[in-house]
């Protein structure tokens, strides 16, 4: 980062809190704690995308971030300032909180509406003849689980703000739609954002779920300044579910604002990125190399690569069948290319998940029966959470696939062309959040299209140095442009001019 980016973000930041501290919540925090054998909690890094994006935050502005207590070591740490705060670091830049719930008001929240209720709408992975069912246990887990942790958010939001009428706070994601509302009540004046990672749907998907949930997210959300989401579509998609189940709000589509209870709500687009000089260091840290010396030694001259979590909504099988479809096209290719796949366990208790896996193994075995032969197979799968070794296969691939059948952004995507050092070309599908940005650079396909998918991989690997130089170059400049500080102050200025507006 520039010191005129951190001076800029500085800025942003100095204008919106003035004295105060921001306000973050999320449903998965920055810690975790486990309890020992001998009692004793044990911390750990909190996984996933949304905390490792929202983890730079704390390095620039002074934050609580408030999280669930996902389990019972951490409904412990809780009651625990002082372990709460020696595990954020102990320097006071960051905070830690927990709103603590029943578990089974927890369960009830993030593996019945949550997950997968919410997650697979906004994802539009139903097979709607069939599912999702909107039962009676459904919508206890809605009334008895979903809002109950919501007001549970607010409540330990609001317990950071005593003696503040203004505070600053930022909410996060799908688990949260619903905080907003209590928070507005208590603190009317309070400066309040939310923005959602995942894909927001056309307002006919939301129209398959039952009204008092889809409303109340609707309504939900207009207790916030300002809604953001990662793309414009998304936003636009947002207006149009407001203008479909909020008779009584005024939408203004060219003015990107929401007129309700007579408030004026900003909805905007801010597409998240990474952190490139972190990522680059994981890249080329002693780790990394040794990984991509050990993979090299496995593979042929030309390597396609992808990075996932191992789920429905990433398209990993269709993106098999394409390299099937290529292989069986391009003799030539045979013997000479490698695809290697590193997929992230992902929420292994649910069905749906577990059953893909099974496809995408079968898919692999298959492959490698029909096309493989002495000394070489055709897909080298790798199963396991090893950032170094993902961050290692994407700086030495030709190729990269990124096909998901729908994402809020996918951030594999910038960090390929931020660690590539062979001129990958990035093969993207239209509806990944990412592709906004970065459509004149990478090679276009749609999630469903397994021949055009097969084409776009043919292209890629028959590309001329040149056109690979200059299409990376120009991907690796957007990213560098716009990365994640460049999201943050965005946020941070918008939310600074509301201010200053009262």
């Amino acid at each position: 980062m520039s010191a005129d980016t951190d001076s800029a973000l500085g800025a942003a930041a100095a204008a919106l809190l003035g004295d105060r501290r921001l306000i973050i919540a999320t449903n998965r925090g920055p810690i975790t704690f486990a309890s020992a054998a001998d009692g004793s909690l044990r911390p750990r890094r909190g996984s996933g995308g949304l905390v490792t994006a929202l983890g730079q935050v704390g390095r620039h502005v002074p934050l609580t971030w408030v999280a669930a207590a996902m389990g019972e070591g951490d409904r412990r740490a809780a009651a625990d300032p002082k372990l709460l705060r020696q595990a954020a670091g102990g320097d006071d830049a960051v905070r830690l909180r927990f709103a603590a719930v029943e578990r089974s008001v927890y369960e009830q929240a993030y593996n019945v509406i949550a997950n997968p209720l919410l997650w697979f709408l906004q994802h539009q992975m139903w097979n709607l003849p069939e599912r999702p069912v909107i039962d009676a246990a459904v919508m206890r887990a809605w009334d008895r689980g979903y809002v109950a942790l919501n007001d549970a958010f607010a409540t330990a939001v609001l317990a950071q703000t005593r003696g503040d009428r203004t505070p600053r706070i930022m909410l996060h994601d799908y688990h949260l739609y619903l905080a907003a509302e209590p928070i507005r009540r208590a603190r009317p004046k309070a400066i309040i954002s939310h923005f959602t990672h995942i894909p927001w749907p056309p307002s006919s998907i939301w129209l398959t779920i039952a009204p008092r949930i889809r409303e109340g997210i609707a309504i939900g959300m207009l207790a916030n300044d300002v809604v953001g989401f990662q793309t414009k579509r998304y936003a636009h998609n947002f207006l149009r579910m407001v203008e479909s189940f909020v008779p009584k709000a005024r939408v203004d589509y060219e003015a990107g604002t929401v007129r309700y209870a007579r408030r004026t709500i900003h909805v905007r687009s801010y597409p998240i990125s990474i952190d490139v000089e972190a990522t680059r260091r994981v890249a080329t840290s002693r780790a990394a190399r040794r990984r991509a010396d050990q993979l090299l030694g496995g593979t042929r001259e030309r390597v396609i690569v992808r990075v996932d979590r191992l789920e429905p909504s990433k398209n990993i099988l269709r993106g098999f069948l394409a390299y099937e479809a290529l292989l069986q096209r391009h003799a030539r290719l045979r013997g000479r290319i490698s695809f290697l796949a590193f997929l992230v366990p992902s929420r292994t208790g649910l069905k749906e998940y577990g059953d893909y896996g099974r496809q995408v193994q079968n898919a692999v075995d298959r492959i490698n029966a029909r096309f493989g032969r002495a000394g070489w197979r055709p897909v080298q799968l790798f199963y396991e959470n090893d950032y170094a070794q993902a961050l290692a296969g994407l700086s030495m691939a030709d190729v990269v696939l990124v096909n998901p059948l729908v994402d809020g952004m996918n951030l594999v995507a910038k960090e390929a062309v931020v660690v590539s050092e062979r001129n990958a070309v990035l093969v993207l599908s239209e509806t990944a959040g990412a592709f906004d940005q970065m459509a004149d650079g990478v090679l276009a396909v749609a999630p469903a299209d397994v021949i055009g998918t097969a084409d776009a991989l043919a292209a890629a690997l028959e590309m001329p140095v040149e056109e690979r130089k200059r299409r990376l170059a120009k991907l690796r400049r957007g990213v560098e442009r716009e990365d994640i500080t460049w999201w943050l102050r965005r946020q941070l200025e918008d939310l600074a001019d509301l201010t200053d507006g009262r």
